[in-house]
């Protein structure tokens, strides 16, 4: 049967919208790769194509058919709404300087950019204010006079901050800490965005709906999958109540039967955290990504710790004089200790030295049961970037070698692998 061609859309992280002709049996390694070469990026290791099926979000496995995730009236060509994937951060790095290529850094910047718009983290409001003035010195550069608005609130800020101060104050008083960035490389600033916006919880974070039983309609459950481990939360009259958090080192395993997902933790004293996602295919992609996350947090902390000092951002002042400034309303001035102070610019990154290993073999698909336990001890070398420009980077790091690619497909893990003692 002739490989019959389909239109689709991908939506890039900085909303841009891209139009790609497919073949209907073609598997989502084509489609990225006919992406990365329109986009002119090769290395987009931190990507991942996704797209909305039982209305949630879901990463596509790159080695499986498109047909099996889009719908098939897209396949028989009758489909009336256009077919749209995205284009979006599948793992994240704290150390963006590790991401060598630039215009894969831009984009790795457009979504934090997007996600702080997002973000709710009400105890950290002077962080906004701060992070905001990096993105607008990387965005438009030096600050000039001008006597208009020269940048839109919402288009930086989330929506409560606006709510809460207004435009006019906002538009006030932003541009002062702006103002003291002047001199400051756009890439730099881009950096300092990047490595700041880490401390937002809820922005380096991919979240998943799961159910506390086999009924949909029951209480939903937000495990939230970061670099360094599992959140859980759960919504209770439409708020976020915390339960755990389980870093990689808590975690002795987790598997999954049908839709029944279930997690094994130090924090939950021998017993099972036990929840269901919306399909089987959602559980299956939940499992691959935090196998492939917890690798990516192994080997980005060795890739760290092998370099014989630490990277640095240049220690600059910039407008004359060393930022410390902090936004208030006037109500309350005693600010020493205070969430809403604008913290220092953090000029350095300190990653404790780490050791360990993931062992992964082939997982069986024939079964109706899947479980992941990996077994750390020292983290196998593979690629961040490019090898070109990951020897460029390795200039700076002094020799840090990797031999192997840095994400594995769900075809290549074993049936059980343990994750202890990193």
């Amino acid at each position: 049967m002739k490989n019959q061609r389909r239109e689709l859309s991908v939506i890039l992280p900085n909303n841009k919208e891209l139009s790609l002709t497919v073949g209907v049996k073609d598997r989502g390694q084509e489609v990225f790769n006919q992406l990365s070469e329109l986009l002119g990026i090769s290395e987009l290791h931190l990507f991942g194509l996704s797209v909305v099926k039982d209305n949630q979000p879901l990463f596509l496995d790159l080695e499986k058919k498109l047909s099996l995730y889009l719908p098939k009236s897209w396949k028989k060509n009758s489909a009336k709404e256009k077919v749209i994937l995205s284009l979006r951060v599948q793992y994240f790095v704290e150390n963006a300087q590790l991401i060598v290529n630039r215009e894969a850094r831009q984009l790795y910047y457009a979504e934090l950019k997007g996600r702080v718009l997002r973000s709710e983290c009400f105890e950290q409001e002077g962080l906004y204010f701060q992070l905001v003035a990096y993105a607008l010195q990387a965005d438009l550069g030096n600050y000039q006079d001008q006597k208009f608005q020269y940048f839109s609130p919402l288009a930086y800020f989330p929506l409560w901050i606006v709510q809460k101060h207004g435009k006019d104050y906002i538009l006030e008083h932003t541009p002062t800490l702006h103002k003291e960035l002047k001199g400051m490389p756009s890439s730099e600033a881009a950096l300092l965005f990047l490595q700041d916006v880490f401390t937002l919880i809820d922005v380096p974070v991919t979240i998943y709906r799961l159910f506390k039983g086999k009924r949909k309609t029951q209480n939903c459950v937000i495990l939230g999958l970061t670099l360094k481990g599992l959140q859980i939360s759960e919504m209770l009259n439409g708020e976020h109540q915390f339960l755990y958090n389980l870093p990689w080192s808590t975690i002795h395993s987790i598997s999954y039967q049908g839709r029944k997902f279930e997690i094994r933790a130090e924090v939950l004293f021998e017993k099972s955290l036990r929840l269901f996602s919306c399909s089987i295919l959602h559980a299956k992609h939940l499992l691959q990504h935090i196998s492939n996350s917890h690798r990516m947090h192994l080997n980005t902390k060795r890739l760290i710790a092998q370099s014989k000092h630490t990277i640095t951002l240049p220690c600059t002042t910039y407008g004359g004089r060393h930022r410390e400034m902090y936004i208030t309303d006037g109500a309350d001035l005693d600010m020493e200790d205070s969430d809403d102070e604008l913290p220092h610019m953090k000029l350095f990154l300190n990653q404790k030295p780490f050791t360990g290993t993931t062992e992964c073999g082939n997982v069986k698909d024939s079964g109706e049961e899947y479980s992941l336990e990996m077994s750390v001890d020292e983290p196998e070398e593979m690629f961040v970037d490019d090898p070109e420009d990951v020897l460029r980077l390795f200039e700076l790091l002094e020799g840090v070698s990797v031999d192997d690619p840095l994400l594995l497909p769900i075809s290549q893990w074993k049936d059980l692998t343990e994750m202890n003692d990193i």
